[in-house]
């Protein structure tokens, strides 16, 4: 019973670390050095892919690593594990729900889906590398709830 609450314990703080990595990743290297990558994902396209799907694969071949080499016993499984989780969340919410690159539904009237979206928006307000806002995806800041923030 141990064991299956640590991985557990394992495989959230993967999930939840995930989001504290993107958002100083996002800001410090896909706004900084991979500018060139993230760049097409902050202008219009009416392709269903953008060179900035790169960063997807990478972050997908680093989960599926982690958890191959893991088995299914060892911590790197649990913790690739909450990577994958954390990605296809990442996706469904980013890519689906807010971008509707895949889904062509209205936004959900959920508040806190709405408080994600505004603060996405509000980060694509910023086309260039060196300024913006927003950069996680999940952890809400208290701004983006106000329904008045501009969107």
């Amino acid at each position: 019973m141990m064991d299956v609450l640590v991985n557990l314990g394992i495989l959230c703080a993967g999930i939840i670390g995930m989001e504290f990595f993107v958002i100083a990743f996002h800001r410090y290297v896909m706004h900084g050095v991979l500018w060139r990558i993230h760049h097409s994902h902050h202008v219009p396209t009416k392709h269903p892919l953008e060179l900035n799907d790169v960063f997807v694969a990478f972050f997908m071949s680093i989960a599926l690593t982690l958890i191959v080499v893991g088995g299914f016993t060892a911590w790197t499984f649990w913790v690739g594990a909450g990577v994958a989780v954390y990605g296809m969340a990442y996706f469904v919410m980013h890519d689906m729900v807010i971008h509707k690159r895949f889904l062509r539904q209205p936004l959900p009237s959920n508040r806190y889906l709405q408080a994600v979206y505004r603060m996405h928006m509000a980060h694509h307000r910023h086309v260039a590398n060196d300024t913006g806002e927003a950069y996680g995806m999940f952890l809400v800041w208290p701004r983006y709830w106000n329904r008045s923030t501009a969107q």
